[in-house]
């Protein structure tokens, strides 16, 4: 199985850096406990403290698709839909 790794940025919009803040620290919890995913480290930006990025290992395709349909990533994206600016990068090692 090939691993995937996953990159988010995460910049939330004016005012809503504690909401994100808080619903990623819930997010990370969860999610470093579901099958298939072998690394999940959230960072923050030293300049800009309200910028996060996201770093994910996962096991293969499928453990992302199963992550994709965890309450606690539903429960995510409900909370920082539009408060929040998002962008993922999926990369397979060479």
């Amino acid at each position: 199985m090939n691993e995937i790794v996953i990159i988010a940025r995460i910049i939330p919009e004016d005012g809503q850096s504690d909401l994100v803040r808080a619903a990623i620290e819930e997010l990370a919890f969860a999610s470093r406990e579901e099958a298939g995913n072998k690394g999940y480290d959230v960072f923050v930006s030293p300049n800009r403290r309200s910028e996060f990025l996201i770093h994910e290992i996962w096991s293969g395709a499928q453990a992302i698709i199963n992550h994709g349909r965890m309450s606690h990533m539903v429960r995510f994206k409900e909370a920082v839909n539009g408060k929040a600016q998002i962008s993922v990068q999926k990369l397979a090692k060479l």
